[in-house]
């Protein structure tokens, strides 16, 4: 792949839409990112438009804890965005080695959000705010990115319409997981959620699956912060706040709130009482909800009591495993099931045929396939997986138009793994590729 005015040096990512290069930029003779969506997805008006929409967003957003875009454009069908190359890493990666003080959390929650300020003010709302997209330039200045779902509130079309549940679980606001209007207050609980991870070294919510996560971001309480950093409590409450009206009302809210905060020395390390925070394995802090007077959580009430699945799905799953078995693509591929990944392993556990908050359970399911799509989560890793989440919902919904429509996606993914596995020459994996996508939707079209 040639692009004008580039030198590509390397690759260091690939996802579902595009491919992430190292690149030089010649007129200039410097490092960028160069972020090329997937041919296959240039066959697509609406995926370019998608695509091209961050670039666009981030270049009218010029703030210093914004990453800067240098270029967005087209090439004999190649579709690309330029942007800054930053060398410091990730808050994720930080924060797998490292918790914060009260100081250190305070100036990231104010550089970060001064950024979203200005993304607010221009009718902007990112609605993926998550340590994985936030960068440190080398002298440690953070920068808010990827603003690939965006959405710009003042634009109302199919664009924007379609992103309705988009974001990261572990970090998205309960609003974001329904059908309705999302601002700038899912921001602030976004960034309370990594407020309270860098304090703490942990998630606020941990469960056995995504769909219990999301649950839990709706219904349970705003987790407790250690005593020795209650000064802090109020802050988080207001930033995480279930009903967006009791949160901050914008940004410029917040900031002075922090702003208080240090006046009144309540940043400085010697000011809270220190604890030390040993990081404990996944799954031991988990916050739960509610139980109910029969001693059984609300959610497994919702969710246990709602799928039962049939011996036809049963036989459908492990044909498809045998399908899958010889796909094996690297450790950078694309959720499929790999060799002795038994795909029964994904299936929903038994339940009743009805149960309470059904319509939430509908709603949480829908964005979980979509957002599986979207990650190329096809059907893996188990329970969290497009084909899982589908099943779930066609026990809930049977003869969905959105559950047919939602396996024809899927299949057309095959479909377009099949084409990438051939392209490198990989016939054998193409043709279990295929295979397993017309067990899914066997009179797709693309296949």
């Amino acid at each position: 792949m040639e692009i004008p005015g580039y030198a590509i040096q390397s690759t260091i990512g690939r996802g579902g839409m595009a491919t992430v290069y190292v690149a030089l930029q010649e007129s200039l003779q410097r490092e960028v990112v160069l972020k090329v969506l997937h041919p296959k997805q240039t066959e697509s008006a609406s995926a370019i438009e998608r695509f091209l929409n961050e670039g666009r967003i981030i270049a009218g957003l010029r703030h210093p804890n914004i990453i800067t875009i240098h270029d967005v454009g087209r090439c004999d069908g190649t579709v690309y965005i330029a942007m800054e190359f930053v060398e410091g890493g990730d808050l994720k990666a930080r924060l797998a080695r490292h918790v914060f003080t009260p100081h250190e959390a305070l100036d990231l929650v104010e550089h970060i959000a001064s950024g979203l300020g200005l993304a607010h003010r221009r009718g902007i709302v990112h609605r993926d705010v998550k340590p994985g997209n936030i960068l440190f330039r080398k002298d440690g200045t953070p920068l808010l990115s990827d603003f690939g779902i965006a959405k710009q509130l003042t634009i109302d079309d199919d664009l924007t319409k379609t992103g309705v549940f988009l974001g990261s679980p572990n970090y998205m606001a309960p609003e974001q997981a329904d059908a309705a209007s999302v601002d700038g207050r899912a921001d602030i609980y976004s960034l309370g959620v990594i407020f309270y991870e860098m304090l703490t070294g942990q998630k606020p919510y941990l469960a056995d699956s995504v769909i219990d996560i999301i649950m839990l971001h709706k219904k349970a309480p705003i987790p407790q912060l250690p005593a020795g950093l209650a000064p802090l409590q109020e802050l988080l409450d207001l930033m995480m706040a279930k009903k967006r009206n009791d949160r901050f009302r914008d940004i410029d809210s917040l900031l002075h709130y922090i702003a208080q905060l240090r006046e009144r020395g309540l940043d400085a390390q010697d000011s809270i009482a220190t604890v030390e925070m040993v990081r404990k394995p996944r799954g031991t802090r988990v916050t739960r909800l509610p139980v109910e007077s029969g001693g059984v959580p609300r959610r497994q009430l919702i969710l246990g009591g709602l799928l039962v699945l049939s011996a036809l799905g049963f036989t459908t799953v492990h044909i498809l495993a045998a399908r899958v078995e010889n796909y094996d693509s690297g450790a950078a591929s694309p959720g499929v099931a790999l060799p002795g990944q038994a795909l029964s392993e994904s299936l929903p556990p038994p339940a009743a045929s009805s149960a309470p908050g059904t319509e939430e359970v509908v709603a949480a399911l829908r964005w979980l396939v979509q957002h599986s799509l979207d990650h190329y989560r096809l059907t893996a890793p188990p329970r969290d997986n497009a084909l899982y989440y589908l099943r779930r919902l066609d026990q809930i919904e049977p003869d969905s138009p959105y559950v047919a429509s939602g396996r024809a996606e899927l299949s057309r993914r095959f479909a377009e793994l099949a084409e990438r596995e051939l392209a490198d020459n990989h016939v054998a994996r193409a043709v279990a590729l295929c295979e397993a996508g017309l067990e899914i939707d066997p009179g797709n079209d693309y296949l």
